[in-house]
Parts: structure tokens; C-alpha cells; sequence
């Protein structure tokens, strides 16, 4: 279809000056971060650790509600705009407020050019509901479309999937909004916040120190990051604004729909149009009339049911399905429900072997996974929601020889887990019982790197989660078929926003994380934590977390003096290779507790901090 791959991203490079070998061009400078490193989620001049002593100030408790996010800024706005402001206004109404005022400010994670997922629950059990509203592929897209330069699909225009966060929002605020709030009273507060500006956090601007090279390089397309000199970015504690998008939010507001967003007729949808295709891409104005969400009933597992789980029995955990990694979670939960419970098991030697073991067929289990487009699971997904796969991992998980299985083909990959990437997580709950749980994401840092200056909309580069075709990893695990790129299909996920119901129905935990391949198994390390070991929220949000997906085959620990060197012994001792891996996933969760509500943001890992009311 293209002469070359260089052909794509000649505007983007030339704007740079930069000679340029599509072979290679990952190496060159505009394409590393300031510390060297490749275009990724870390935000390395941010301190990220866990603590063996969490700051109590950090849990907040609200009667009525709470939210909890990487931002506290749009925890407060959104409570004092909306669910103080309007009798009546629920969770559903609240996540709209929230989940753009953090695309506003977090720019970096976030925004309305991504896409992601969203679990609401409700007291009445029939108004549970799943939106996936993941970016999907570009009708030209085809599974070999980055066979001449595989790092297409992490720069530029051809990286771009076509946005679908806007339209999700207002799905939901359409399909669960309280009906008391209209859509522009949800979204002028958070236009009026980029008019106004903010003072840079700490994640923000540790994300604009590491990719100030590439920033200044294109600073006609990213002016609003510049400092007042112009001869850098600004800085974390001075004041930033994004008037363009705040415009672009009015209009929105105005018309009362997230119509000019996906109307081809729009200059909205024909400024962001050309911006993609300025850098390379193959989004069209059809795209983006095309997209549509996908609603339907979320995943569902009976937990921990009879009374010798008390307190926390018959509990019902609802999460995403779809292209999410919900399944994959939802078949570890269900090998974790034949074991009882370890009252403070955490790092205990058989808790943490049942939950490392777990992790390794969880992978084995997200192998299976992708967009199928329907809401009955084909039959490779329901393989591994089935009773009889529980049975087959209970049996190779052997808890009284403590010994994980010497070669990781041991535990049946169909294929090569993809390896996505950054997100923002943020969980709400309201005083009528509702409870959202969502996850959205551009995906890398700063996503494409491609920004439109006339909407002020930032591109996901999403792409890069779809498996490239004729290419296996370093074991000789084939790429994922259900992976592959195709028009309309929505790449893999590892998120899995979660809500967890008590036996009465009512939210008893609302939780989800980011951090690319790490979101599922710190969503499910702290479902663990909460009711196998009955910690509290505070402690099982900054407790140091393990990690195993399979493949590589290592377990990662987040810092190895915390956790202990007699821990890391044992686990050596099992056959685990250990890896210190600094923290590269962050949960944001709220728990009932004797009916007021516990909110933990992670501070420690991305400076969040709750709100309640």
C-alpha cells in the first residue's frame, strides 16, 4: 500500500530535521526520552516506591461518596460541580466531569483522542452495565501494516486508532446519567479549568521534563507547553492552560451531544482528521463516523459464597469483557476461590505461591483474548471462564510442594501477550448505591506524540497493542491471531475495571489500575489483599506488589528490601527467577466500611490523591 514506512512519518521527522532510516529511527534522539530511553509509560524523574508505612492522611472517608484518582484536583471539582451541586446526580454523571477534567490536566495518560472501558453498577441488578469504548482500527488497517517499519505503530499518524472516549462518556451518560444533570453543566467546569490553567503536579511535570527534547522540537504543534522564554517546558509549580481544547469542550458542552467529535461534516472532526494525517495516518473523517461503543451486560463471578467467609462472602465481582483483560481476571478469581482465606497471608509462602501461580495461567488465560466483537464470548474465551479450566490449574498448582512448574509451556499460552501500556484509572461511588469503575488511556506517554493545535486534542497511539503478524518473540511464541489489526477491531487490553458487590447488591469495593501488562495482576493482588487477607484498603493500595505475566519468566517485586529477604529466599527456593522491578502500576480504589466510605488514590506510585463528600 506505501512505498515506505519512512513515508508515513516524513512530516513529523522533517518538522524535527532529522535524517531519517526507517529501520532505526527508534534510535534516534526526538525519539528517546530525556534519560535515554525509548518511547514508553515510565515517568522516571517522578519518585515511584511503595511503603511499609502509609501516611493515614491519605485515606480519606466520605458518608455520601467518594472518588478516587491520580488527580485530586478533579476529585473536588467534580464533587463540588456536580454531585453537591445537583440533587440527584449519580456516578454515571460524575464520571463524565471527572474522566475529561484528567485528560485535561493529565494529559500525558489520558484524553479524549483514547479510549477505554467503564463498568457501572447499580442497586437494581438489570442496570449493571459494560461499555467498551476502546479506540478501533482505521478501515485501511490490515494485520500487515507495519511489516516495513514495526515502530510505526508507536509514532505518528499511522499509530493512531480512532478515538473513543468521548463517545463512551456520553453512552453512558445517556444509557445511566440521573436524567438531573444536563451534559453541559458536566463538561463547562472542566473548559473553564483549561481557560483558567493549573499549577503543574509533580506527574505532570516529571512527564514534560522526559520528553522536553521531542516537545521543544515541535513546539509549534505543543506551544501551550512552553515556558514563557520559550527556550524549554514548563516546570512543575508553574501555571499551565489549554485554551484550544477548552474550546473545543465548549462546543461540545453547547451542542449537547459528543456529535462534532464523530460528524464528518464538523471542522472538530475535520481539524483532527488532518492533524493524523499530517504525521502519516490513515484515519479518515468515515472513521470517525463509524465508531461506536459497545454496551452490554459486564462479566459476572459469584465469590467467596457461604458464611464461613464472613464478613466478606457472597460477593459478586463485575468486570469488563469485550477487548479488556476482564476475563482473564475473572478466571483467576475463580482458581483463588478454592482457597480459603489467610488472614494476613500477604508474602506468606503458600498465599504468595497460590497467587504467583495464579498470575502465570492468568497469563496463559489473556493469551486467548481479543476484540470479538459480539456479547457471547467466542469459545476459546469461554475455555478459560469454564469450570473445567478452574479444574485443570487447581490440579498442576500443587500447594503442599511449593514448586512452580520448571518451563513456562507448562502452563499452555496460546500465543504471545501483547504488551500494552499507560493508563489512568478512576473509581466513584454516589449516595444512591451506584458505583462506576473506569479505565482510559492514550495509551504510551503523551500517545502518538501527534497533538492537533487547532482542537487541542492529543492521539492515542493505540496501535501498538494490536500483535504484529509474522513476528514471535524471543521463546518463538507466535503472535496472537486474535490480535491482529483489522478495520474496526479494537487491540487487546490488560484492563479490567472492576466492582466488586456485597451480598446485598451494594459496592463494596470499586477497583482498577494502570500500568500496561501490570494492570491485571495488581487489580488482582488487591482483590486478594482485601478479602483473602482482609487488609485494610490503605495497606493493599502501598504494600510493594509482585508481578508475573508468564513471559518473560520472572517474578517481579517492586522493591526487595521491603518485602524481605527471607521472602525473596522462599521464593527463590520455589523456582521463581526474582526481578526488582520499580513500580510501574497504580490503583485507585474505594471500600464500604461500616458504612462510610474508604478511598485510596496511590499516592506513592503517581501522587494520587482521593476526594470524598
Amino acid at each position: 500500500m506505501w512505498s515506505s514506512a519512512w513515508c508515513l512519518l516524513a512530516p513529523l521527522v522533517q518538522a524535527i530535521q532529522l535524517e531519517f532510516d526507517h529501520k532505526s529511527h527508534m534510535q534516534d534522539p526526538i525519539f528517546r526520552t530525556r534519560n535515554g530511553d525509548q518511547h514508553n509509560i515510565d515517568i522516571d524523574p517522578l519518585l515511584r516506591q511503595p511503603t511499609l508505612t502509609p501516611d493515614p492522611s491519605l485515606l480519606k472517608t466520605g458518608d455520601n461518596g467518594a472518588i478516587s484518582s491520580d488527580l485530586e484536583l478533579c476529585g473536588n471539582l467534580t464533587i463540588s460541580q456536580v454531585l453537591q451541586k445537583f440533587p440527584g446526580a449519580n456516578a454515571a454523571d460524575a464520571a463524565v466531569t471527572q474522566t475529561l477534567c484528567i485528560g485535561m490536566v493529565n494529559f500525558f495518560n489520558s484524553g479524549v483522542g483514547g479510549g477505554g472501558y467503564v463498568v457501572f453498577s447499580s442497586p437494581q441488578e438489570e442496570e449493571h452495565l459494560f461499555v467498551d469504548f476502546r479506540e478501533r482500527a482505521p478501515n485501511a488497517s490490515h494485520e500487515n501494516m507495519f511489516e516495513d517499519c514495526p515502530d510505526c505503530s508507536k509514532v505518528g499518524g499511522l499509530s493512531v486508532g480512532v478515538p473513543g472516549e468521548l463517545r463512551g462518556l456520553y453512552t453512558l451518560y445517556n444509557e445511566r446519567g440521573s436524567g438531573k444533570v444536563d451534559w453541559y453543566s458536566l463538561i463547562e467546569p472542566v473548559a473553564q479549568l483549561g481557560y483558567q490553567g493549573w499549577e503543574i503536579g509533580e506527574a505532570l511535570g516529571a512527564s514534560l521534563q522526559l520528553y522536553e527534547p521531542f516537545l521543544m522540537k515541535m513546539s509549534r504543534d505543543w506551544s501551550f507547553v512552553v515556558n514563557s522564554t520559550g527556550n524549554g517546558v514548563k516546570k512543575t509549580g508553574e501555571w499551565i492552560n489549554r485554551p484550544r481544547f477548552a474550546d473545543t469542550l465548549m462546543v461540545l458542552a453547547r451542542n449537547g451531544s459528543d456529535a462534532p467529535f464523530y460528524d464528518p461534516g464538523h471542522w472538530i472532526a475535520q481539524s483532527m482528521v488532518k492533524a493524523v494525517k499530517k504525521y502519516g495516518g490513515i484515519m479518515t473523517l468515515q472513521d470517525l463516523a463509524d465508531y461506536s461503543v459497545v454496551s452490554s451486560k459486564p462479566l459476572q463471578l459469584k465469590i467467596r459464597s457461604g458464611f464461613e467467609f464472613m464478613p466478606d462472602n457472597d460477593l459478586t465481582v463485575l468486570t469488563s469483557g469485550g477487548s479488556s483483560s476482564g476475563a482473564a481476571l475473572i478466571s483467576a478469581l475463580a482458581i483463588l476461590d478454592r482457597y480459603g482465606t489467610s488472614l494476613g497471608g500477604d508474602y506468606m509462602d503458600g498465599a504468595t505461591f497460590q497467587l504467583v501461580e495464579t498470575m502465570k495461567w492468568m497469563a496463559s488465560a489473556r493469551s486467548r483474548l481479543g476484540d470479538f466483537g459480539t456479547d457471547i464470548p467466542p469459545k476459546h474465551v469461554q475455555e478459560v471462564l469454564s469450570s473445567n479450566w478452574t479444574e485443570m490449574v487447581i490440579n498442576f498448582i500443587d500447594s503442599s510442594n511449593l514448586q512452580t512448574m520448571e518451563n513456562w509451556t507448562f502452563y499452555r499460552p496460546a500465543y504471545e501477550m501483547n504488551d500494552p501500556h499507560g493508563t489512568s484509572h478512576l473509581s466513584i461511588v454516589d449516595s444512591h448505591g451506584n458505583a462506576v469503575s473506569l479505565t482510559t488511556t492514550v495509551n504510551l506517554l503523551f500517545g502518538s506524540l501527534v497533538h492537533d493545535p487547532v482542537t487541542g486534542v492529543i492521539f492515542n497511539n493505540e496501535m501498538d497493542d494490536f500483535s504484529q503478524a509474522g513476528r514471535s518473540n524471543s521463546f518463538g511464541l507466535a503472535a496472537s491471531r486474535y490480535n491482529y489489526p483489522m478495520p474496526g477491531k479494537r487491540p487487546l487490553s490488560s484492563t479490567s475495571p472492576t466492582i466488586v458487590l456485597n451480598e446485598l447488591g451494594r459496592p463494596d469495593l470499586v477497583v482498577g489500575a494502570s500500568g500496561g501488562s501490570r494492570i491485571t495482576t495488581s487489580v488482582l493482588q488487591t482483590i486478594v489483599r482485601t478479602y483473602w487477607y482482609r487488609m485494610p484498603l490503605l495497606e493493599a493500595i502501598a504494600y510493594p506488589r509482585i508481578h508475573h505475566q508468564l513471559l518473560p519468566d520472572h517474578l517481579e517485586v517492586e522493591n526487595l528490601t521491603m518485602v524481605g529477604e527471607m521472602t525473596i529466599h522462599a521464593l527463590q527456593e520455589m523456582g521463581y527467577k526474582i526481578k526488582e522491578q520499580p513500580p510501574k502500576s497504580v490503583v485507585n480504589a474505594i471500600r464500604s466500611y461500616s458504612a462510610v466510605w474508604h478511598a485510596v488514590s496511590d499516592y506513592w506510585r503517581k501522587r494520587g490523591v482521593s476526594a470524598v463528600y
